[in-house]
C-alpha cells in the first residue's frame, strides 16, 4: 500500500514559515501605521474643533447683533424724537379738541405730515389749530 502524501502531515520548509512570519509582521505594522493615522487625523480634528464651533456660532450670531444694532438705533432715535416732543419746563401748552374717527375721513396727506402737526391739526390734515378754553400746564401734571 502506498501512504497518501498530505499537505498537512509534511512540515513547511523553513523558508516559508520565516515568509508567514514576515507578512503577519508587516500586516501588523501596517495596521498600526493606518491605526496610528486615524489616530492623528482624529487628534487634530479635536484641536481644530473649538474653532469649528466658534466660526459656526459666529455666523449664526451675525444677523441676531445686526438686529440688535438697528433695534437700538431706532430706539436712540424714537427718544430723541420723545424729548423734541416732550414740554420744556414753564412751557404752557394748548389743549386742541380730538376730533372723532367718525368725522374725520383719512387723508393721504395725514402720513405725510410730521407727528406734532398732525397732533396739532387734532389727526386732520384739513384742520387749522382751534385752541379750546382750557390751558394745559405742565407742572400741574
Amino acid at each position: 500500500m502506498q501512504a497518501e502524501w498530505t499537505a498537512d502531515r509534511e512540515p513547511l520548509p523553513h523558508w516559508l514559515e520565516e515568509l508567514e512570519d514576515q507578512a503577519s509582521a508587516a500586516r501588523l505594522e501596517l495596521e498600526r501605521d493606518q491605526a496610528a493615522s486615524k489616530l492623528e487625523e482624529l487628534e487634530e480634528l479635536l484641536e481644530n474643533l473649538p474653532d469649528i464651533f466658534e466660526r459656526k456660532f459666529s455666523q449664526r450670531l451675525a444677523p441676531v447683533l445686526e438686529r440688535q444694532k438697528l433695534l437700538i438705533e431706532e430706539n436712540e432715535h424714537l427718544r430723541s424724537q420723545v424729548e423734541r416732543l416732550m414740554p420744556q419746563p414753564g412751557e404752557v401748552r394748548l389743549k386742541f379738541p380730538q376730533a372723532s374717527s367718525e368725522e374725520a375721513p383719512p387723508h393721504a396727506d395725514e402720513e405725510t405730515l410730521p407727528p406734532l402737526l398732525r397732533l396739532i391739526r387734532g389727526g386732520r390734515a384739513d384742520a387749522w389749530p382751534r385752541p379750546t378754553a382750557a390751558w394745559e400746564d405742565p407742572r400741574r401734571k
